[in-house]
This record gives structure tokens, C-alpha cells and sequence, in this order.
């Protein structure tokens, strides 16, 4: 598994933490815009959920039920630990009446770990299904995946609310691409660099189009969510292109080193993005508001980093925080 994980695999995941981490700073200061901040909006999550699909799709199968159970105790320790002991964290006097709400809001906690349990829940039981005929398993494993794709597709137009269902059709074609780039990766490491700078051009301006003509956010119809989509792709695949276009360097050293830690950061930097505010509304596109905007990066940044090392250096806290084993940073 070593061998196939690269450094751009985690410089991606480090770059879609700070595009997330600069998102919550203009969310947390009430500095949205409808250029910058939505191409931040389409591109943050999905591209973690893309990374996320890639590295399924290039990791152990589920080859028997032994596998399967081992890999999804992995995913639960990884997903779900931090995303329930968040919510006692911050709810101590009702934490059994808070997990049930978030149960049926995600959104009230850190949606993207249950929902990226999901999803790895649905592609594993797919190709433990696959695993257990003598023929036709990829027909099995598409025709198990698909029929959970459309119960999850069902649950939202039924209007059921469990585990937000919303979220992982919404984000399932992102998981989707990701794993069969990485089942097929074969085929993307031989693109020549000089078409991956080809494609990050086209893909970007694409991106900048989109988002300078039409309100990305707006998602009120089928076609106003495939536009949103469309703009998602677009922006994974600029991002994607840039940074494996890119030589190895201290830049992307960095990045990678950053992708290493991007769940710690993840459930802690948004608590911090408002520690300069004042109470008083900036536009981004006054050298103030820029100031600030970089400003509260920064600090947020600081204080995030200081309570990872602290936090890590106690196994228990890595454990529950953070999903992993105690190992200092």
C-alpha cells in the first residue's frame, strides 16, 4: 500500500484542507462572496471525497467476510469515533439527546466523517458481494452498488432524515470517480505532464466561467445541481491536474506533510476562525478585509497546530479526537 500512495495523494489532501480551511474563515466572519467563496464552496469537499474514493479504490478488497469486518472496524475507529465523542464534547449536559439529533441532521456535527463512512460502507459491501460468486463479480459488485446507490436515492425522495441521506447522494458521484481512478490508475499515470497542464488550464477556466456567469450555490433545480456538479468536477480536476503537473519540491513536501494531519485539522480549525472578530463585517475585496482574512487564517492556523501537538502526545485524546492511535507529532 506504501508504494502506491504518492506524495501528490497527500499533497491533495493537504491542499483541500486549506481550500476548507480558508472557506471557514469567510463562512465564520460573514465574508461570502459570489466568486471566490463559491468556487471554495464546490471545490473543498468534494475533492476530499474524490481523494477519499481514489484511495478505496487503490486499497485491500473485501475478499471475505473476515476482510470486510476488519476493514469496516478500521473505518469506524477512523470515522466514527471522533465524529460521536465531538458531539459529548460539546453537548456534556445532554450528549444522549444531541447524538440523536445529529443523527437525523448531520449537518449539527462533522457530517463528512459519518458520511464517508458511508459511502466506504457501500463500496465494501459491494465487492464483498462480488467476492463471494465464482463469476460475473464485477457485474455483482456493480449490481450491488447500484441498488444501494438507489436506496440512498430513495431515502431522499421518500423525505427520510436518518444519517441525512442527502448528503451521501450528493456526494456519492465524487467517491464514485475517485475509486474508478483508482482502480484505474494505470491509465491517468500515463497522461504526459504536459497534457495534465493542458487540462488544469481548460478544467480552471471552465471553473472561472462558471462561477463569474451563474450563483453556484443555488442548487433549487435538477439542472441549477448538475451546474453545481459540472463546476465541482471542474474544480477536483484543475486541482487534481495542478498538483500532479507540479515537480516534487518543498512546496509540495508541505502539502503532503499537511495531508497527514488534514482529520485533526479538519474537527478542530473552524473553532477558531472568529478569534480576531469584533464583531464588525469586512469586504474581502478591501485591503482591510484581505488583511483580516489572512490574518484570522493565520492565528486560527497557530492555535490549531498547538493543540494537535498537545493532544497527540496523549493516546487516549488521539484516539478519541482523532480516530488513530496515540503517536506523537
Amino acid at each position: 500500500m506504501a508504494d502506491m500512495r504518492s506524495q501528490n495523494i497527500d499533497a491533495l489532501k493537504g491542499t483541500a484542507i486549506l481550500i476548507v480551511m480558508a472557506g471557514h474563515v469567510l463562512t465564520w466572519n460573514h465574508m461570502e462572496d459570489g466568486y471566490i467563496y463559491d468556487v471554495i464552496k464546490v471545490i473543498q469537499m468534494p475533492l476530499f471525497i474524490m481523494v477519499s474514493g481514489y484511495l478505496c479504490g487503490i486499497g485491500r478488497r473485501a475478499s471475505d467476510l473476515t476482510q470486510y469486518w476488519r476493514i469496516l472496524k478500521r473505518r469506524a475507529v477512523s470515522y466514527l469515533v471522533p465524529f460521536f465523542f465531538w458531539i459529548v464534547l460539546l453537548h456534556p449536559r445532554h450528549p444522549l439527546s444531541s447524538i440523536w439529533e445529529t443523527l437525523f441532521c448531520l449537518d449539527k456535527g462533522l457530517w463528512f466523517l459519518m458520511t464517508l463512512f458511508l459511502l466506504n460502507l457501500m463500496t465494501y459491501t459491494a465487492q464483498l458481494a462480488g467476492a463471494k460468486v465464482a463469476h460475473h463479480r464485477k457485474l455483482v459488485f456493480w449490481g450491488v452498488y447500484l441498488f444501494l446507490a438507489a436506496f440512498v436515492a430513495a431515502e431522499t425522495l421518500l423525505g427520510w432524515e436518518f444519517l441525512s441521506p442527502g448528503l451521501t447522494r450528493l456526494y456519492l458521484p465524487f467517491y464514485l470517480t475517485g475509486y474508478l481512478a483508482g482502480e484505474n490508475r494505470e491509465v491517468f499515470a500515463d497522461i504526459p505532464k504536459q497534457w495534465r497542464a493542458v487540462f488544469c488550464g481548460l478544467f480552471a477556466a471552465g471553473l472561472i466561467y462558471l462561477a463569474s456567469a451563474f450563483d453556484l450555490l443555488d442548487v433549487g433545480t435538477l439542472m441549477l445541481l448538475g451546474r453545481q456538479l459540472l463546476a465541482s468536477f471542474l474544480g477536483c480536476g484543475a486541482v487534481i491536474c495542478l498538483i500532479t503537473f507540479c515537480r516534487d519540491g518543498r512546496v509540495k513536501g508541505f502539502l503532503a506533510w499537511l495531508g497527514n494531519y488534514t482529520l485533526e485539522i479538519y474537527v478542530l480549525h473552524f473553532h477558531f476562525a472568529t478569534l480576531l472578530n469584533r464583531g464588525e463585517t469586512y469586504n474581502l475585496y478591501s485591503l482591510e478585509g484581505f488583511l483580516f482574512a489572512a490574518a484570522s487564517f493565520g492565528v486560527m492556523s497557530l492555535v490549531t497546530a498547538v493543540i494537535i501537538v498537545i493532544t497527540k502526545k496523549i493516546p487516549a485524546l488521539d484516539f478519541l479526537l482523532y480516530g488513530k492511535p496515540g503517536r506523537p507529532v
